[in-house]
């Protein structure tokens, strides 16, 4: 284990019984400083956003975002608003050993790449500061996006988020009123979510393997191009043409690598962004939207509310 990784507080299970499964509801706008634990720990947004500082890096998750972080690795989190995060914490053998077996095999799933044992983790503010230089050079959240490739974030369709929402709530009953079966009932939701997580994890990095490093390259290409072109009307048509693609096949090829269509998401990383605004330099939210290219306010609210699951005025808030 990384020398200075000892130097970050060890945090309890959220509530310990015979199940070692813990289901937490966290609504709490304050930041979580660095910290560690002797168990996994699932953290998935149920609405709002949230910064993450993990595996030497930090990124934004939104509204159907999920991370596990393994054990005795830092991390760190703040909320802002109307943020609701769900954090399942658990220990593997908790879990029924087939169950077990399946998560740890295949796709890299409870063991992505420790980038905190290769390189000295930089202090809860040393990385703060580094962000702000990313967003100073309009490069916060090419970061981003590339943060949660290392951070093995797993971004849910609308299906996949509405069901592991769902099963997550009954793992918040169970937590909250115990029932009969108390300890089996939260070990079963929590390989169901698990499970869902690493399909949804194959699928998203399946779609990704089989495209030609070629397309990989011209898809970051347009990444870089949406980035500092947010606040103009982008016509994909034409910059389809550009790179000799016909229209439809570009969009698929631009599904299939960032597992959103070109719409999508330029809209998620204009939301995002607009957050970013609000949060950080405090701007109003009309002056948000018309900084990131949408000036139909009404339109803005409503994309909000689709992409974050609240309010712009909810997340101005906090």
């Amino acid at each position: 284990m990384n020398k200075k990784s000892m130097e970050y507080p060890y945090f309890d299970m959220y509530s310990k019984d015979d199940s070692n499964i813990a289901f937490e509801r966290w609504t709490d706008c304050r930041s979580v400083g660095m910290h560690q634990h002797g168990y996994y720990e699932l953290l998935f947004v149920g609405r709002g956003s949230c910064r993450h500082m993990y595996n030497g890096t930090e990124t934004l998750l939104i509204q159907g975002d999920a991370v596990i972080v393994t054990e005795h690795q830092p991390h760190g989190f703040s909320l802002h608003g109307e943020t609701l995060i769900y954090n399942c914490q658990f220990q593997l053998d908790s879990l029924e050993q087939i169950v077990a077996e399946e998560l740890r095999t295949g796709e890299p799933f409870l063991n992505i790449c420790d980038v905190c044992q290769q390189e000295d983790v930089q202090t809860w503010q040393d990385r703060l500061n580094e962000r702000e230089n990313y967003y100073q050079d309009s490069q916060l959240h090419v970061g981003y996006e590339l943060n949660s490739n290392k951070q093995g974030v797993i971004h849910l369709s609308p299906m996949e988020f509405s069901f592991v929402n769902s099963v997550l709530q009954h793992g918040i009953e169970e937590q909250e009123s115990p029932g009969s079966f108390h300890a089996l009932m939260k070990q079963k939701y929590l390989e169901v979510i698990l499970l869902e997580l690493k399909k949804a994890m194959m699928r998203q990095n399946e779609k990704y393997r089989v495209c030609s490093k070629a397309n990989q390259k011209i898809i970051a290409e347009v990444l870089m191009y949406i980035e500092k072109h947010l606040d103009e009307t982008l016509d994909f048509n034409v910059v389809a043409q550009e790179y000799s693609f016909s229209p439809n096949h570009f969009r698929k090829l631009f599904k299939e690598i960032t597992g959103l269509s070109p719409v999508s998401y330029i809209n998620r990383l204009r939301i995002v962004r607009a957050c970013e605004y609000m949060q950080k330099d405090k701007m109003t939210i009309h002056e948000a939207a018309e900084k990131v290219g949408i000036y139909d306010f009404n339109y803005f609210s409503r994309l909000f509310k689709k992409i974050m699951g609240c309010s712009p005025s909810g997340m101005q808030s906090g």
